[in-house]
């Protein structure tokens, strides 16, 4: 028997490779909870424009309501002065305000941005509202569709204004409401062509410009809440302006006067306690006194609370006109 011996090689140890194992542990940072609306260490903060020279006065009255409002809604308030338009609106984009008083295109615009909400309308001069007269000389031919004794027209906008086709009218300026954007929206609306207008630059100074007739033919001013025809401007040399000029067509009161607005981050129940607490204030003779004098002696003698829909008419002469909102800040 032959016995084969085979050598079988012995293989070193393996050293095993250590494996590791990566456990991430997530660590929670809590973000700081804002304080609560209202509280010291996040007031309201509530703007008013200071275009022209502020004085003591008009800061006191500021500080007045500052301190009634706190009193009576238990919220603390700051108030924030803004000498340009563009520099408020700015901080209503950002945030940085809470309550705001508005003029009608202002509003518009923040409104479309989706920056405010609706609060107070304010009565100026004893009207929430105003509206547009359109004018002309006596002696122009055209037929007046408006009553003066129930200061109402007779006729609707179609049939008192088509005559004025063709016509040279006679605005006041580009940003006026009243003098241009509105009176011109409607014309659009009703596709009544006119001329190139004149741009007279005030409301007596079309009144003038009809009166001495050649420069237009019919022009538009303010009504409801005054009559330019019977201002100093106008009847201390033009004594007969309200015979010589007439009332061809006046629109309903569909411009709203400065309003409260709202940044939307502010609560409705916040908002209905603000509302309330200066609806109190205006019923007096001093609350009045103080408001006036807080938004720079603009006069108010009442506050209404009224919803968006106020805006629809003047909104879609805005339409119409083709006039560019973001231009009229602060009006």
């Amino acid at each position: 028997m032959i016995l084969i011996l085979v050598a079988c090689s012995v293989q070193p140890a393996q050293t095993p490779t250590p494996t590791f194992t990566l456990t991430l542990t997530e660590v929670t940072t809590s973000t700081p909870t804002p304080a609560p609306l209202g509280s010291s260490q996040n007031p309201l903060r509530m703007a008013f424009l200071q275009e022209g020279e502020g004085n003591r006065r008009i800061e006191i009255s500021r500080e007045e309501i500052r301190d009634y409002l706190k009193e009576t809604t238990g919220y603390e308030f700051e108030i924030v002065v803004f000498e340009k338009p563009a520099d408020l609106f700015e901080a209503l984009k950002e945030q940085k305000i809470h309550l705001v008083w508005l003029q009608p295109l202002t509003y518009l615009h923040a409104h479309n941005l989706g920056l405010v909400k609706l609060g107070l309308l304010t009565n100026h001069f004893g009207t929430f509202y105003y509206g547009t007269q359109f004018l002309a000389n006596v002696e122009s031919g055209y037929v007046s569709y408006f009553d003066p004794l129930a200061n109402l027209s007779t006729a609707d906008a179609q049939t008192a204004l088509s005559q004025l086709s063709g016509g040279r009218p006679c605005w006041v300026e580009p940003g006026s409401i009243s003098g241009y954007i509105l009176p011109f929206g409607i014309l659009e609306q009703l596709s009544i062509p006119t001329q190139s207008g004149v741009f007279a630059q005030t409301h007596p100074a079309v009144v003038r410009a009809l009166y001495i007739k050649g420069i237009c033919d019919f022009g538009v001013t303010f009504s409801i809440s005054g009559d330019p025809r019977t201002s100093s401007q106008v009847i201390n040399d033009l004594t007969d302006a309200p015979q010589r000029i007439v009332v061809i067509w006046q629109t309903n009161p569909d411009i709203p006067n400065m309003n409260l607005s709202y940044a939307v981050s502010v609560s409705d129940s916040i908002i209905k306690q603000i509302n309330s607490s200066l609806l109190e204030l205006v019923k007096t003779t001093d609350g009045k006194r103080r408001i006036t004098q807080a938004l720079s002696d603009y006069d108010v003698q009442d506050l209404q609370v009224v919803d968006d829909s106020v805006y629809d008419p003047l909104r879609a002469a805005v339409r119409w006109s083709g006039v560019d909102l973001a231009d009229w800040i602060g009006r």
